[in-house]
């Protein structure tokens, strides 16, 4: 989020987060470093259970453990073509004896996970009993399939790929769409006392778990200790801990009035919230952070004191996500008017009880599909992705990100030092 124009970094931010919101950040940057050897720690343990699954007799059980953790792969490797292009390609777990790789080309990358998310769309199943929430299902890997299409331009593979999502959920409304209360995709449970998270809109997340549950904690940049693991999202964002950022200003003006999703990702004038839950006016006059917060009125989390420990789960795929990857497919950048792809946005819209956009051409189709992202998924780690290949980070993030250098972030440093 510290490289989009939807967050603005303040006077506590750590030196190399502000590095990254002033696009100064270079090979050496902690952050940099950290992203990579996070993505590819997460490989290497599913390259481990692929390779170890080989001795195992195989089975039902063992065929679908094969395809979440190609799921997984896929997943890592989508994060890294994204910031860093071209990434060498290990499908094989390695060790201090393994020899280096040479960089993959982009398109290389972007076939390998293809090839893993065809090769287990079929195999996963569609829901998992209570036990098992959280892995991923056949509709986990539809939606990261037409993500990736849809990345790298392939239009019609994605329109056709998350067709099949959509309708699947109109048939199926149970079992596939969006929640009522757009809230309830950024709170563990909501007002109305109601677990919320592993919801029928959310196609795939993250589950932590606070400290007083499983004594686990996080931990900034690697593994966290003990069985479970907070998120340390309420430390970055939260208005009660460090509150290294803020959103933008110019997010803030791009919520209409009447749009209810402004009060739902942040907190404003004139507000409530939920102080060590005990509800009160909000004290401030500025915006903060507010979604996945503890600190809304009625929901609950774990730890309001110990902030370290939020147990609030990450949605990394939602179902009104996939809706506007469908109209963005169908509309092929502006060049395409389609009253499918209209439809679509306005689903999203009419959860919020919001009119039906008045596009009537494809280049006025594509403007509202922007803006629609933007403000449905601020602060899920999109909008940066979204403005750099649609090819306008320039114009919304100034002279600070330079065309033809900051699409991508740099290879770690240390990793260049490795293979020099």
């Amino acid at each position: 989020d510290l490289l989009s124009d939807d967050v603005r970094g303040n006077d506590p931010l750590y030196a190399d987060g502000q590095t990254l919101s002033a696009y100064t950040f270079n090979a050496s940057s902690e952050t940099v470093g950290e992203v990579w050897r996070g993505l590819y720690r997460g490989i290497q343990r599913t390259n481990f259970v692929l390779d170890n699954l080989e001795r195992l007799k195989p089975s039902d059980l063992t065929k679908r453990i094969e395809a979440e953790s190609k799921f997984l792969r896929a997943l890592y490797y989508f994060d890294l073509v994204i910031n860093y292009g071209g990434v060498p390609l290990q499908t094989k777990s390695f060790s201090t004896e393994s020899q280096g790789k040479e960089r993959a080309t982009p398109a290389q990358v972007w076939a390998q996970i293809e090839a893993d998310l065809k090769a287990v769309e079929g195999v996963l199943p569609d829901t998992y009993s209570a036990d098992n929430l959280g892995r991923a299902t056949k509709w986990s890997a539809k939606a990261l399939l037409g993500k990736s299409y849809l990345f790298q331009k392939k239009n019609t593979e994605a329109a056709a790929k998350l067709k099949e999502i959509v309708d699947y959920a109109r048939a199926n409304p149970a079992k596939i769409g969006l929640m009522a209360d757009y809230g309830d995709n950024f709170v563990e449970v909501n007002g109305k006392g109601e677990y919320v998270e592993f919801n029928k809109e959310s196609l795939f997340e993250v589950s932590f778990a606070g400290q007083d549950r499983t004594g686990g904690t996080g931990n900034w940049g690697e593994d966290g200790n003990g069985i479970g693991e907070g998120t340390f999202r309420g430390v970055e964002y939260g208005i009660a801990a460090f509150q290294n950022t803020s959103p933008s200003l110019a997010l803030v003006s791009a919520y209409p009035d009447n749009d209810p999703r402004k009060r739902i990702v942040m907190f404003g004038p004139g507000d409530m919230w939920n102080d060590n839950k005990a509800i009160v006016p909000y004290p401030r006059t500025d915006w903060q952070h507010r979604k996945y917060s503890n600190k809304t009125p009625g929901a609950s989390g774990d730890d309001f004191s110990n902030f370290q420990g939020s147990s609030i789960n990450m949605r990394v795929i939602r179902y009104a996500d996939v809706l506007l990857m469908y109209a963005e497919a169908l509309n092929q950048q502006g060049t395409t008017f389609s009253a499918d792809a209209a439809a679509a946005v306005n689903e999203v819209r009419a959860r919020v009880k919001l009119a039906p956009i008045t596009a009537t051409t494809g280049a006025q189709l594509f403007q509202s599909i922007i803006s629609e992202r933007r403000l449905e998924l601020s602060f899920e780690q999109c909008r940066r992705k979204d403005i750099v290949r649609w090819g306008i980070a320039r114009n919304e993030l100034g002279n600070k990100f330079v065309v033809g250098k900051h699409e991508l972030l740099p290879v770690p440093q240390g990793e260049r030092d490795l293979n020099g």
